[in-house]
C-alpha cells in the first residue's frame, strides 16, 4: 500500500516499524463547541484508513486524542458560567454521537491531555535540562526554535520564513519571536496544576507529544492540513529533541473543506456543524459526500454536492434492491454471462482494492462500485441474462461485495429496502411534503389497481404527481420516490 508522506511529500510503500502490526495516531477535537464538517471529513478518511489496514491484516491500534483543557475551553465555560470540565466532557460525547451516526468507528484509545499532566511536565523538564527549552520569571516554559536545526523539516518552512510573520505579545517573555509555549502559567480563575515552574497548565503542543509517548515510534501520525504548521511541526520538534528517535515514520494530513472554495473553519465563522447537515440529509450521504473525493484534495460543501452525493447512493442502493427481488424470483436457466461483461466483472474487484492501495483514493474506488451497479443493472435489464445461472451468480456476488464496501469504507452496508425508505422520508421533510396524506393517495391506488380501476389509478398517480411523488409498478407492487 502506497501513502503519501507528508514528510517526504511523496508517495511511500507502507512498511510499519513492527512486521504485522501498525500503531496510528490522530489528533482529535478540541473539546469546546460542536463538530464541524471538516472534524467529519478528518474523522471519517482515518476511520477508512484503518479500516483498510485491518483488510490487509494489520494489528492495528488507533489512537485519536481530545484536548480537553484549553484557552477556548475556559472562555466557553467562563462565558456560559460552567465548570470547564463540564464543558469539555459535554463536546466529546458530542463528538462521539456526531461520529456514531456517520459510522466512525472508536479509536482502540482515546487519551485526554489531563490525564498526562506528569508526563508533560516531566518532558518540560527534559528539554529544559538539556538547554532545548527554557523557564521564564512568570512561571512560562517555552520551547528554544533555534536550539532545534531541523525545525521546519515537516512544514517546509525556513527560520528566515518564520521570523518575517512571528511576533512577542505583550506581557510574553520570549528569548525568540520563534519560541513556543510548552508550559503556561496560570491566570486567576483558570485551571491550574502544580508544576517546578508554579502553577500552571500545558500548551497546546506538548500534549500530543505526551499523549502518544506510550506508542513511540508511531508508524503513522496524521490529522488536518492546517495542523502540518505550527502544531505537527512543533510535535516533532519537542519530541524528538526529549529524545525520542523518530515521532512517526508516516504523515497523512487531509485536505481543507471549503464553502465556496474558501477554507471552512470556526474562526472564519463559515462552518457547517455535523449535527445541522444531517438535520436535512442522511448520515450515510455525509460520509459518501467525503469520501467522493481525494482526502487530499479540498472539498467544496455545497448543497448541491450533498444533492448530487444522495442520487449516487440511490443508484447503488436501487440496484441492490432490485438484484434482491430477482434472487427472490428464482427459476434459473442455464445462460451464461457474455464473455465481455464477465471479464469486466471479475476485474472490478481488484480495480477497488488497487485504488484504496493507491494514498486510499476512494474517489476511484466508488468510481468502480458505480460501474458494478451499471452491470447489474444491464444484466437485469435483460430479461434472458437475468434469468440464467450466470446471472444469478452476479447477483449473489453484487450483494456479498457490498458487505466488503461496508467493511472498508463504510458504505452500502444498510438494507436496501430500508434505507431506500430513509431516504423517501428525508427527502420528504426537506420538501415539506405530507407524508400521511402520500400514504393514503398510494392505498387508495393500490385499492384502485386491485380492483382494475385503472382510470383511478392514473388520476392517483396525477395527483401524486402534482406534489413532486413518481410510482413505478413492479412485480412487488408500486414504489414511489420523490422528483
Amino acid at each position: 500500500m502506497l501513502l503519501y508522506n507528508t514528510l517526504g511529500r511523496k508517495k511511500e510503500e507502507f512498511i510499519p516499524v513492527r512486521p504485522g502490526k501498525a500503531i496510528m495516531y490522530v489528533c482529535g477535537i478540541t473539546a469546546y463547541d460542536f463538530c464541524h464538517i471538516g472534524h467529519a471529513r478528518s474523522a471519517v478518511f482515518f476511520d477508512v484508513l484503518a479500516r483498510r489496514l485491518r483488510h490487509l491484516g494489520y494489528d492495528l491500534t488507533f489512537v485519536r486524542n481530545f484536548t480537553d483543557v484549553d484557552d477556548k475551553i475556559i472562555a466557553r465555560a467562563n462565558n456560559e458560567g460552567r465548570d470547564w470540565r463540564e464543558v469539555a466532557n459535554t463536546h466529546i460525547a458530542a463528538f462521539h454521537e456526531d461520529m456514531d451516526r456517520l459510522k466512525v468507528l472508536r479509536a482502540d484509545f482515546e487519551p485526554r491531555a489531563t490525564e498526562y499532566i506528569p508526563r508533560i511536565q516531566e518532558i518540560c523538564s527534559e528539554l529544559v535540562a538539556g538547554g532545548k527549552a527554557y523557564a521564564t520569571p512568570s512561571g512560562d516554559v517555552y520551547f528554544r526554535v533555534r536550539a532545534w536545526p531541523q525545525y521546519g523539516r515537516l512544514s517546509g518552512r525556513s527560520l528566515d520564513e518564520l521570523v518575517a510573520g512571528a511576533r512577542v505579545a505583550p506581557g510574553e517573555e520570549k528569548e525568540d519571536p520563534l519560541d513556543f509555549a510548552l508550559w503556561k502559567a496560570a491566570k486567576h480563575d483558570e485551571p491550574f496544576w502544580e508544576s517546578p515552574w508554579g502553577r500552571g497548565r500545558p500548551g497546546w503542543h506538548i500534549e500530543c507529544s505526551a499523549m502518544s509517548a506510550p506508542w513511540l515510534p508511531l508508524d503513522i501520525h496524521g490529522g488536518g492540513q492546517d495542523l502540518i504548521f505550527p502544531h505537527h511541526e512543533n510535535e516533532i520538534a519537542q519530541s524528538e529533541a526529549a529524545g525520542n528517535a523518530a515521532l512517526a515514520n508516516y504523515w497523512i494530513h487531509n485536505g481543507f473543506v471549503q464553502t465556496n472554495a474558501e477554507k471552512m473553519s470556526k474562526s472564519l465563522g463559515n462552518f457547517t456543524t455535523i449535527r445541522a447537515i444531517l438535520k436535512n440529509y442522511l448520515p450515510e450521504t455525509l460520509r459518501f459526500f467525503l469520501l467522493s473525493k481525494h482526502y487530499r484534495s479540498p472539498v467544496d460543501f455545497t448543497r448541491q454536492g450533498m444533492d448530487e452525493a444522495e442520487k449516487a447512493l440511490k443508484r447503488v442502493y436501487s440496484a441492490l434492491q432490485e438484484a434482491g427481488c430477482a434472487l427472490g424470483r428464482g427459476k434459473w436457466k442455464n445462460v451464461d454471462l457474455p464473455e465481455d461483461m464477465r471479464r469486466e466483472w471479475k476485474i472490478l474487484p481488484e480495480a477497488f482494492d488497487a485504488a484504496l492501495d493507491d494514498d486510499i483514493n476512494t474517489a476511484q474506488a466508488l468510481g468502480q462500485i458505480f460501474s458494478q451497479a451499471r452491470l447489474v443493472n444491464r444484466l437485469l435489464e435483460d430479461k434472458n441474462l437475468r434469468g440464467g445461472e450466470g446471472g444469478r451468480k452476479m447477483l449473489l456476488e453484487f450483494a456479498e461485495r457490498a458487505l466488503n464496501w461496508e467493511r472498508q469504507l463504510g458504505l452500502f452496508g444498510a438494507a436496501p429496502a430500508a434505507f431506500l425508505e430513509e431516504l423517501r422520508d428525508i427527502r420528504a421533510k426537506r420538501k415539506n411534503l405530507d407524508r400521511g396524506r402520500v400514504a393514503d393517495l398510494l392505498k387508495r391506488r393500490e385499492i384502485a389497481r386491485a380492483g382494475k380501476n385503472f382510470a383511478e389509478s392514473d388520476e392517483l398517480r396525477n395527483r401524486l404527481a402534482e406534489v413532486g411523488v413518481t410510482v413505478r409498478d413492479t412485480r412487488e407492487g408500486q414504489i414511489w420516490d420523490l422528483e
